[in-house]
């Protein structure tokens, strides 16, 4: 009998530790005020599930990514608006809605946030229509 209070002890302190984890909370303008600016593109690259890698095409575009304290964006192509929504980021996750990319596959995509840069990695079609995958990595800076 003792041995069986013990083991449910055991897997009610387990069942307590796995159940109440703090999930991370969403960034906002008071916690990291540096990520609501307005970005600019300055490089970018993709590696395909078969085997193509290019090098993004827009590197003769002005393309600026403006994220702003009311959790709004605007994404601009050479100072005309193409996109306008809202974002959620957590650390490690952002979701923008509408995508800002139409080829976008997932509704989240990854970044990284290091001051003066912001990494935003996606997975994305090949090309409309195309069955062939890509992990497009895009660099922002200041």
């Amino acid at each position: 009998m003792k041995s069986t209070s013990s083991l449910f002890a055991i897997v009610a302190v387990c069942l307590l530790f796995t159940s109440c984890e703090n999930e991370e909370p969403p960034i906002s303008f008071a916690s990291n005020p540096g990520f609501f600016t307005k970005w600019v593109l300055s490089k970018e690259g993709a590696t395909c599930n078969q085997g193509s890698t290019f090098i993004g095409s827009s590197q003769n575009q002005k393309i600026e990514l403006n994220i702003l304290k009311d959790f709004t964006y605007n994404y601009t192509i050479d100072g005309e608006l193409v996109q306008s929504g809202t974002f959620f980021a957590k650390q490690g996750s952002i979701t923008f809605s509408p995508p800002i990319h139409p080829n976008n596959i997932q509704l989240f995509s990854t970044y990284t946030f290091t001051g003066p840069n912001l990494f935003i990695n996606t997975t994305e079609l090949l090309n409309p229509g195309s069955g062939e995958a890509c992990d497009v990595k895009r660099v922002y800076t200041r």
